[in-house]
């Protein structure tokens, strides 16, 4: 009777989630991996950092500089938002739809993001308060800037309660810059778009080196993750977009239509050669070195050649990244992006891992990906679905 209630609840979850599918199911899955991605770069973090070996025969497989580079979430986050957000208008410059309405196109971002943070920003509130007397917000002027997501220095903005919000304004502030870079969304404009980003992005963190080259390293990578530091990741998923869109008129040498499973291949060797490049200069990252300028734009780079060939139908992403484990980790990795690192640290101040000596890490992991995946479901039903179906209305 208890297996038939289990199996029951189940497929009635998978039957409401599965409704939520978008056609390219790959796309989904790559959320998925990069909401995961951070959350094990995370787990890593508060496991104090512990070196992953792992040995195979005479050979030891080192897998810390992948985890260790769990920005590369956030990058995925940012190209597929890049793409997805700017087809739309890739395909009215095109001709083959009407100019996407900017009051609804605003409205559809609003009600996407907001409402799962406005929900965790009251639940902290109540817990920060009652479980131990802090009071976060004062005034009413400390209230407007949680409620507008203005995490950015004092005496402009707040600290963020949980550490990964401060992402958020970042990506919102992408939404509203995007419908002013739709004229460059032609075919015969590809190289104004691709200019324009790689441009912006190294002029701003060449300022940034010459302003804050002395700046603790958080500040600094608070600093380089701004709008005008990221526009190679969001314009790398724009210049997808604009191929997919027009793939019948754009040159050959720059959409190879022969095999999309070896384009996949490609940018996910490029990924890993990425990680471990930056774990080699992490040194001299900051030090205004080449990789300072060139590491994200050749790790969204290889994130965009996935994206194309996922929404060309490539085999190997469909496999890869379309499965059901996968789908269903993008349909939740918005509430996981938000709730990962807010279970951890509970997690970590309880006994629950306390005395685990090196395997604080792969324990951590067994606990925390249960509970963490439960409420982002939860949150997902709950908060985020709601919105999302009055968007599609």
């Amino acid at each position: 009777m208890a297996e038939s209630i289990t199996t029951d609840n189940w497929v009635k979850l998978h039957s409401v989630l599965s409704e939520d599918v978008t056609k390219m199911r790959a796309l989904s899955g790559l959320r998925g991996w990069a909401a995961f991605w951070v959350l094990l770069y995370h787990g890593w973090v508060f496991a104090e950092k512990p070196p992953l070996l792992l040995a195979v025969g005479p050979l030891s497989l080192n897998f810390t500089p992948l985890v260790s580079m769990g920005i590369a979430g956030v990058t995925i986050f940012f190209v597929l938002s890049g793409f997805l957000l700017g087809r739309p208008f890739a395909e009215w410059q095109a001709g083959s739809r009407q100019r996407p309405d900017f009051g609804r196109y605003l409205f559809h971002r609003v009600a996407r993001v907001f409402p799962a943070y406005y929900a965790q920003l009251f639940i902290l509130l109540l817990v920060a308060y009652f479980v131990s007397g802090q009071i976060y917000i004062t005034d009413g002027s400390t209230l407007i800037r949680y409620l507008l997501m203005l995490f950015v220095p004092p005496p402009m903005g707040v600290t963020p309660i949980n550490l990964v919000w401060w992402t958020l304004p970042i990506e919102f502030s992408f939404y509203l810059v995007l419908p002013a870079l739709a004229f460059m969304m032609r075919p015969t404009r590809w190289w104004w778009l691709l200019a324009a980003s790689l441009g912006a992005m190294w002029c701003w963190r060449f300022l940034l080196i010459t302003w804050l080259g002395d700046a603790p390293v958080p500040q600094r990578v608070y600093a380089s993750y701004q709008l005008p530091g990221v526009l190679d990741m969001f314009g790398l998923g724009m210049l997808a977009a604009l191929l997919h869109v027009n793939r019948d008129q754009v040159p050959g040498w720059l959409m190879p239509r022969a095999n999309f499973n070896r384009m996949a291949i490609l940018g996910c060797l490029l990924i890993v050669v990425s990680g471990y490049w930056l774990f080699d200069e992490r040194r001299h990252y900051w030090a205004d070195n080449p990789i300072f300028y060139l590491w994200t734009p050749v790790l969204s780079l290889g994130t965009a050649a996935i994206v194309l060939a996922a929404a060309r139908g490539s085999r190997f992403t469909e496999w890869l990244l379309g499965n059901r484990i996968m789908v269903f980790a993008g349909l939740v990795s918005y509430s996981v992006y938000l709730w990962h690192v807010v279970v951890m640290d509970w997690i970590t101040h309880t006994d629950l891992i306390q005395g685990a000596n090196g395997y604080r890490f792969p324990i951590l992991l067994l606990v925390a990906i249960p509970l963490i995946y439960l409420i982002a479901t939860s949150s997902y039903i709950l908060v985020e679905r709601p919105f999302i179906r009055m968007r599609r209305k």
